[in-house]
């Protein structure tokens, strides 16, 4: 009895294992949220946080659902001080849990507890709520149930997990650490030397030398005179002295002119003037065109015509006589009564300088300033734009509307095309995409009837407009424009 006694005292005590419960969330129930549609379970959600839960057709809503009976979003359970209510329309159908036991939302529509607000109707939810609402083809399930425990993150194990360096590669390590190296080396190299900067007292200093390099001197370097040259130096300046230009006589007193020699008299100085006038003249006379200029104004018949007569060919007279007509030459029997060109209109009378009056005066001359500029203005009908693709929801009113501000920059292309073809008209039609930011991504012409420039211009001009976001993603719109001139 003993031994069995210390066996058994020796013996570990065996040790009961109980499998303990994690505990049960403390807190307010939770909703939870089925989306069914042509019997398929689409989406399944408990919603964690007491929030207003959405549903339409706007991605930014909890439940996407596209029915024609809802908005982009709409509000199907909206948080009031921590509960719940449940917002519902005509459209919708379903049965509904509240304290007095199943109702059909027709029922509730009709009922004391629930409130109108506009054409939606309100009815508050407790704890013990649940249901279905049914919406075009989709059907909605809630209830409230007790949150779930948070489960934890899954973790690979530490063996499968890696180190920082275990996958590096030393080749690949090597180069991305040389060319690391190299950059920097180089961006300091640059941060630290700089090319000389001079400073503005330097730079004058440089265009002062310059300036002073290369001032002009009047004085004549001195010959180089080789051996055997001393003869030739001599008679070099005994010719220079002969190539100076000789001074004009100085004028002295009258009683030292007995020494000078014998003095010009007047009438003498004034013919050979008079000679030097006209041997100057004649030479003018002999180039170009100034022989005929030359020739006008002065006795005798048909002084033009006789130059011509003389095979004169020394210039361009007669391309500039061919484009002139009615040129005669004015004598004494019918000055005053000159004709005008062929063809012209008038009496061909002369008139003196100081007849000419302005406007007011006499009615036959006039002046006139300078003439105005014809407007240019074109005429921009547009048709409403239609949406032809997207999955975003933008309405073609607010594209008019935007587009109606802008207006004047479209105009603007078509204007300036105007001014260089004036029958210009026709229909161009532009299809662009508006982005979820109200921005235009793409923008271009499928129709047009003008010019590929204003197309361009056009085109250009959308890419810079801004929409109102559209709800749901983006949205392509086409957009017809018919101009024609307003003259």
């Amino acid at each position: 009895m003993a031994v069995s006694d210390s066996k058994s005292k020796r013996r570990p005590s065996a040790k009961k294992r109980v499998s303990v419960a994690p505990p049960a969330p403390s807190g307010p129930k939770v909703l939870r949220i089925g989306i069914i549609q042509s019997g398929k379970i689409l989406e399944e959600r408990i919603i964690r946080k007491r929030e207003t839960v959405t549903i339409g057709q706007s991605e930014k809503s909890h439940f996407v659902i596209v029915s024609s009976d809802l908005p982009s979003r709409f509000e199907l359970f909206e948080t009031k001080g921590g509960d719940y209510t449940l917002n519902f329309t005509k459209a919708m159908r379903g049965r509904i849990s509240v304290a007095d036991g199943v109702k059909d939302l027709e029922e509730l529509r009709k009922g004391k507890e629930t409130k109108k607000k506009g054409k939606v109707y309100q009815i508050g939810l407790s704890d013990q709520s649940r249901g279905k609402i049914v919406v075009g083809d989709s059907t909605v399930l809630f209830q409230f149930v007790t949150p779930p425990p948070i489960q934890p993150r899954p973790q690979l194990p530490a063996a499968a997990r890696g180190g920082l360096f275990k996958n590096f590669e030393p080749f690949i390590s090597t180069l991305w650490a040389i060319s690391f190296l190299m950059h920097t080396a180089v961006i300091v190299y640059f941060e630290t030397n700089d090319w000389p900067v001079e400073s503005t007292w330097d730079k004058y200093l440089q265009l002062e030398e310059m300036v002073a390099a290369t001032e002009a001197t009047f004085e004549k370097p001195a010959p180089k005179v080789e051996e055997g040259e001393g003869d030739a130096t001599e008679e070099t300046e005994e010719a220079e002295e002969e190539e100076k230009p000789k001074k004009r006589p100085s004028k002295k007193p009258a009683g030292k002119a007995a020494d000078e020699g014998p003095k010009k008299s007047a009438a003498e100085i004034a013919k050979e003037r008079a000679e030097r006038r006209a041997a100057l003249a004649e030479q003018i006379a002999q180039r170009g065109i100034n022989k005929i200029i030359g020739t006008l104004g002065g006795d005798g018949a048909g002084v033009i015509s006789d130059v011509l007569r003389g095979g004169d060919v020394g210039a361009d007279q007669d391309d500039l006589l061919s484009q002139v007509s009615g040129v005669g030459v004015a004598r004494g029997d019918n000055a005053g009564k000159l004709r005008g060109p062929a063809g012209g209109k008038g009496s061909g009378e002369a008139a003196d300088i100081s007849q000419l009056r302005m406007d007011g005066g006499d009615a036959t001359v006039k002046t006139g300033g300078p003439g105005k500029e014809k407007k240019i203005k074109g005429k921009v009908r547009k048709k409403r734009p239609s949406a032809i693709d997207g999955t975003g929801v933008l309405s073609p009113q607010e594209v008019a509307k935007v587009v109606n501000r802008r207006l004047g920059a479209i105009k603007g292309c078509y204007e300036r095309a105007l001014r260089r073809n004036p029958n210009l008209e026709g229909k161009i039609t532009i299809r662009f995409t508006v982005a979820g930011s109200g921005k235009v991504t793409t923008a271009r012409a499928t129709l047009n009837e003008l010019s590929p420039d204003v197309g361009r211009c056009i085109v250009s001009a959308f890419k810079r407009f801004r929409f109102p976001p559209p709800d749901g993603g983006s949205a392509t719109f086409e957009y017809p424009f018919l101009f024609t001139p307003a003259n």
